[in-house]
C-alpha cells in the first residue's frame, strides 16, 4: 500500500482523484459534488492499493468521512449529508489535476494519461476558476460513454 495527497470522490459510480496544490479547491470541489449527491472517499490523503491492474483508494482510518474546508474547518460529511454521502473505497478511474496552466482547446478534449503506482489513468487538467464540479460530471459521462463504446480515451 502507498499514499498520495489528494481528494477521492465517487462521481456517478466512477472514482475521481482530485490533485493540486494546497488551496487549489480540491475540498471545495468535493463539497460541491457531495451537495449534488456524489460520495466522498478521502480528503487530503488517499491510501492506495492495486489489485489486478486496477488502482483503488480509501481514506486513512482517522480521516474517513471528514472534509477539511478553509474557513469552516472540519466537516463530518456523514453527519451533515447522511451515510450515503461517504464511500469506504473506490477505484480510481479518472485523475483531475487542478492547475492554472494554460489548456489547449481541442475538439477531442484535453485528455492525457498519468501513471500512479505503474497504473495508467485518464487525466484532465482543469483551471480552478472554472465550474469544476460541472466539468468533472461531464468528464465522467464522456469517460463512461468511451468505456461503453470500448474505444480508448483520447490521450494527448
Amino acid at each position: 500500500m502507498s499514499g498520495i495527497a489528494g481528494t477521492l470522490m465517487v462521481v456517478d459510480a466512477m472514482g475521481v482523484l482530485l490533485r493540486g496544490p494546497a488551496g487549489s479547491g480540491k475540498s471545495d470541489t468535493a463539497l460541491s459534488l457531495i451537495g449534488r449527491g456524489q460520495q466522498l472517499v478521502a480528503d487530503d490523503a488517499v491510501i492506495l492499493r492495486q489489485h489486478d491492474h486496477v488502482l483503488f483508494g480509501r481514506a486513512p482510518a482517522a480521516g474517513q468521512g471528514w472534509l477539511y474546508l478553509r474557513g469552516p474547518g472540519l466537516l463530518n460529511v456523514r453527519q451533515c449529508f447522511g451515510a450515503e454521502s461517504v464511500a469506504e473505497e473506490a477505484s480510481i478511474d479518472l485523475v483531475v489535476d487542478l492547475t492554472d496552466r494554460a489548456q489547449t482547446d481541442q475538439a477531442a478534449g484535453s485528455w492525457e494519461t498519468t501513471r500512479i503506482m505503474n497504473t495508467a489513468c485518464p487525466r484532465l487538467a482543469l483551471a480552478p476558476q472554472r465550474p469544476i464540479a460541472d466539468l468533472i460530471t461531464a468528464a465522467v459521462a464522456v469517460l463512461a460513454q468511451t468505456i461503453a463504446a470500448k474505444r480508448p480515451v483520447a490521450c494527448a
